[in-house]
């Protein structure tokens, strides 16, 4: 027994400075993983049965803004004492942010969101619910909370909690890899196209958020390009 325990004894392997990064990338995978299991449309389609249309993405967007928003917001502020705008909470560099919005969100667009718009396989997945295509009031009633509490939390859970908590030790680069890779691996399941470009998008909504200093930015051109390629299924149908 005493064996075992010297063997599992983490004091050896793990040292002090490397507690909160480690907490970081240990919760992450946590949460994600409750999330893509428990927090999906597909677990209130199959939990609930009238968890239908709105519903289920309205589900989805909820659950996100609890796990990936307030569960690490508060880690950061209960469990490492740290103020949340070193997180990117904050406006930043607001001139950078808007002139990078203003165009990044017309290339992409044009380039890549109105040609997948006429794609079988973006249009049998989007929008998440197929009502929002029967109305403008509709629409809004899924893209609304979509950018408020889905991009919200998805934005401060990627680019803040994981990006601006980890760049400290291991460089502005590799925190943004790092980051990337489970932002991407969340998208399994979803088109072809958008799970390629989540690769992309990880970076560049990383190099955003640290040449901006905020989270504000990369989930302003991420909300834009959600709602955008939404916009454009459901005026062509």
């Amino acid at each position: 027994m005493k064996t075992m325990l010297n063997i599992l004894d983490l004091r050896s392997v793990i040292h002090s400075n490397e507690m909160k990064p480690s907490l970081i990338l240990i919760s992450s995978v946590i949460l994600l993983a409750i999330h893509r299991n428990f927090g999906s449309m597909q677990f209130a389609q199959s939990a609930f049965a009238p968890a239908s249309g709105l519903t289920a993405p309205l589900f989805m967007f909820a659950t996100a803004f609890i796990l990936l928003g307030i569960l690490p917001l508060a880690l950061i502020v209960f469990a490492f004492h740290e103020d949340p705008r070193k997180y990117g909470l904050n406006l930043g560099d607001w001139k950078k942010g808007m002139q990078a919005t203003g165009v990044l969100f017309p290339v992409i667009a044009l380039a890549l969101l109105y040609p997948a718009a006429h794609t079988s396989e973006m249009r049998n997945f989007y929008p998440f619910a197929r009502e929002a295509g029967d109305s403008a009031f509709n629409f809004f009633l899924l893209e609304i909370p979509r950018g408020v509490l889905f991009y919200t939390a998805w934005e401060f859970f990627f680019r803040g909690f994981m990006l601006f908590g980890l760049r400290p030790y291991v460089g502005d680069w590799l925190a943004i890899c790092i980051q990337t890779i489970p932002s991407c691996l969340w998208h399994i399941g979803m088109p072809t196209g958008e799970l390629l470009s989540s690769i992309a998008g990880g970076v560049l909504f990383g190099i955003i958020a640290l040449r901006t200093n905020s989270i504000v930015w990369p989930m302003s051109l991420h909300y834009l390009i959600g709602i955008g390629l939404d916009l454009f299924i459901v005026v062509r149908a």
